[in-house]
C-alpha cells in the first residue's frame, strides 16, 4: 500500500519558508507546529521530523541516517521541508533535524515503502526488496582494493558444535574457502605461546594469503592490532577476532562497498552467537556505559522500527569485525593502548565520529562470533574510568537507538 502525504497550511507558525507534509490519516499533536517553529528558529534546516504515536504505541526515531533512509523510510507521518528542497529525495539532504518529541499521531502504523529514488541516484547499486517493504541496497566495490584482515591470536582451541577446534585455523580456512571477494591478505599477529602446529596449519590453509607477525610482549589487544596494521599492505584494514566464522560469502564485498560511500568511516557486521542469537547489532552508548545493540535477541526479534533488518548508521561497532581505511585508522591514532582489553573499539569508534565520519552497521554481512554468552568480561576499572574521562557526555545518550 502506498502511503499518501498531503500538504497542510503552516499558518503563521512557519511562514512561507517551509512546507509541512502529513501522512493521510495522521494528525498533528496539539502545539506541534509551535514546537516545530521554535526548533527551526534556532536550527534552520532542510528537513525536520519527529517522533509519533501510531496504533497506540509511541515510536521513537533515531537521528538522521541517510544510508538507512535509502533502505527504509523511517521518518514517520510528519515531515517539514524547507521550500528550497521540497521534492528532493530526503536521503540526499545534509541538514536534517530530528525532534525527540511526539509531534504526530495515526490510528495505525504508517509504513512508507521506498520508491525508485535509490536506483535513479545510485544506478550502480543493486536494489532488492525485502518482505517488509524495505530494500537491501548493495553497493558494488569500486576497483579492487587490497583488504588486510588483521587477526590477533594465541592459537587457542574451543569446543564448537561438539568438536574441539583451533579457532584461528578455522577462521582462516573459512575466509579463504568461502569469501567471494578475493583481493585480501590475512595478517596473523601471533603470541609466542602459539603452538608451532597451529602456525604450520595457518600456512597450509592460508594458501599463500597469510602473513605472520610475532607478538612477544604482554597482552594488549590494541597494541597487537596496531602491530598487525603496521605490517599490513592493504588500503583497507578489516579487524577480526580469531573466534569468528563468516556466514555471508559476500561479507567482505558488502562491507567494503559501504566503506567506499562518501562520509563513511567504519563498517561493522551482524555477529551471532553459536546458538544463532544476536551478539552484535552495533554499539549502544548510554548512561556512561557501552554495550551491544540487541545482545542475546533471537533472530526473529526486532524493534518497532525494524532496525535489525536494514543497514544503518550507529554510534560504534565492535572490533571483533570492523572495516576501516588504513589512512583513517592511522590518522586518528589507531587503537589506543590505554585500553588493553576492553573499550578499545568504543574509543576507536568515537574517534572516527569525532573526525566527522559516520559508522555503519549492516545485517547483510553476517558472521558467527563464538564468544561465550555467559563469559564474565574482566573490565579493568581504570579502562572504564579512562573511557568516561575521555568521552564524557558522548556516552550518556545514544542518538541512533531508542529501544
Amino acid at each position: 500500500m502506498t502511503i499518501g502525504f498531503h500538504e497542510i497550511d503552516a499558518g503563521r507558525a512557519l511562514g512561507d519558508d517551509y512546507i509541512v507534509e502529513l501522512a493521510d490519516g495522521a494528525h498533528l499533536e496539539p502545539g506541534a507546529l509551535d514546537e516545530v517553529a521554535a526548533v527551526l528558529a534556532r536550527f534552520p534546516s532542510q528537513l525536520l521530523y519527529g517522533d509519533s504515536r501510531e496504533g497506540g504505541a509511541v515510536l521513537r526515531r533515531p537521528v538522521f541516517s541517510p544510508l538507512r533512509l535509502r533502505e527504509q523510510d523511517y521518518l514517520g507521518p510528519l515531515r517539514v521541508y524547507s521550500r528550497t528542497v521540497f521534492g528532493t529525495d530526503p536521503s540526499l539532504l545534509t541538514d536534517v533535524v530530528h525532534v525527540p518529541r511526539v509531534l504526530s499521531s495515526a490510528p495505525h502504523r504508517v509504513a512508507v515503502p521506498r520508491g525508485d529514488e535509490v536506483q535513479s541516484h545510485w544506478p550502480e547499486a543493486e536494489v532488492t526488496r525485502r518482505g517488509d517493504g524495505s530494500r537491501r541496497v548493495r553497493y558494488p566495490v569500486q576497483g579492487e582494493p587490497l583488504v588486510s584482515i588483521i587477526i590477533p591470536t594465541r592459537g587457542s582451541s574451543a569446543v564448537i558444535r561438539g568438536t574441539e577446534r583451533v579457532l584461528v585455523v578455522d577462521a582462516v580456512r573459512a575466509i579463504v574457502e568461502r569469501s567471494t571477494y578475493r583481493s585480501f591478505e590475512i595478517v596473523i599477529v601471533a603470541d609466542d605461546e602459539t603452538p608451532q602446529s597451529v602456525i604450520d596449519d595457518l600456512i597450509t590453509v592460508g594458501a599463500g594469503s597469510v602473513r605472520l607477525v610475532r607478538w612477544t610482549d604482554s597482552f594488549n589487544f590494541s597494541a597487537k592490532v596496531n602491530r598487525g596494521a603496521a605490517f599490513a599492505s592493504g588500503e583497507y584494514l578489516l579487524l577480526l577476532n580469531d573466534d569468528t566464522d563468516p556466514i555471508s560469502e559476500d561479507w567482505i564485498g558488502t562491507m567494503l562497498g559501504l566503506a567506499q560511500q562518501p562520509g563513511v568511516g567504519m563498517v561493522g557486521s551482524l555477529l551471532l552467537f553459536e546458538d544463532g542469537t544476536v551478539q552484535h547489532g552495533g554499539h549502544l552508548y548510554r548512561d556512561s556505559w557501552a554495550g551491544h545493540i540487541a545482545w542475546g535477541w533471537p533472530m526473529d526479534r526486532d524493534d518497532a522500527l525494524g532496525s535489525m533488518r536494514v543497514t544503518r548508521e550507529v554510534s560504534g561497532v565492535t572490533a571483533a569485525c570492523a572495516l576501516i581505511s588504513a589512512e583513517l585508522f592511522w590518522s586518528i591514532g589507531g587503537l589506543s593502548s590505554v585500553f588493553a582489553g576492553n573499550y578499545n573499539d568504543v574509543d576507536l569508534s568515537l574517534k572516527v565520529r569525532a573526525a566527522g565520519r559516520s559508522i555503519v552497521w549492516t545485517p547483510d554481512a553476517r558472521l558467527y562470533h563464538f564468544e561465550s554468552k555467559t563469559r564474565e568480561a574482566a573490565v579493568a576499572p581504570s579502562e572504564l574510568a579512562a573511557l568516561r574521562q575521555r568521552w564524557g557526555t558522548r556516552l550518556l545518550i545514544d542518538p541512533y537507538w531508542s529501544e
